[in-house]
């Protein structure tokens, strides 16, 4: 009777510690492909709708060079333009600073206006696949709905989301917000 209680304690520990310890790697490889801190990623930005829902499903767009006008403390770029090349980069040069621009729409439709630089890895380059923002230097990918990190290296910092306005077929961004723009890290 004693070998069999010996018998059945060793084969429920042959069975038992191998389990413990594939929970355990399956537990810390979990950890360690997940983002880390979700409440320093960016804020979910609620511009106003540009348009009808847009579908970006496997294919790439690659980022379109526009020029912006600047009138009465206002650049501005037609929203015709973002709805034809659905993602569009132009620059600000002006009271001594140049600063990259993005504006692309969402597939829900809705606007956004960013600083277009990935700050870390400083690339002010851009494409959008699928339903994510990536950065063209590092690959990292944002949610484009909500510009949350989804996976690469510079998850905490998007491109920093700048308010717009649209008014007579034209986006809006104020010329101070962008002059007194400086990159969080």
């Amino acid at each position: 009777m004693r070998a069999c209680k010996e018998c059945r304690k060793r084969y429920l520990n042959s069975f038992f510690f191998p389990v413990v310890i594939g929970a355990a790697l399956i537990g810390a490889v979990s950890i360690w492909i997940c983002p880390g801190d979700v409440r320093a990623q960016a804020q979910s930005p609620s511009p106003p709708r540009a348009g009808d829902r847009t579908e970006y499903w496997a294919k790439a767009v690659r980022m379109a060079d526009v020029s912006a006008k600047v009138e009465n403390g206002k650049i501005s770029i037609p929203v015709d333009v973002l709805k034809e090349k659905k993602i569009v980069r132009y620059e600000y040069e002006g009271s001594g600073v140049k600063v990259p621009l993005l504006s692309y729409l969402t597939p829900a439709g809705k606007l956004i206006t960013a600083v277009s630089v990935c700050e870390p890895c400083r690339s002010t380059r851009f494409h959008i696949r699928d339903k994510s923002l990536v950065c063209n230097a590092c690959y990292t990918e944002w949610n484009l709905e909500t510009l949350k990190g989804i996976k690469g290296g510079c998850l905490k910092y998007p491109p920093q989301v700048i308010p717009h306005s649209v008014e007579n077929g034209r986006i809006l961004i104020d010329e101070k917000t962008v002059t007194q723009w400086k990159p969080r890290v």
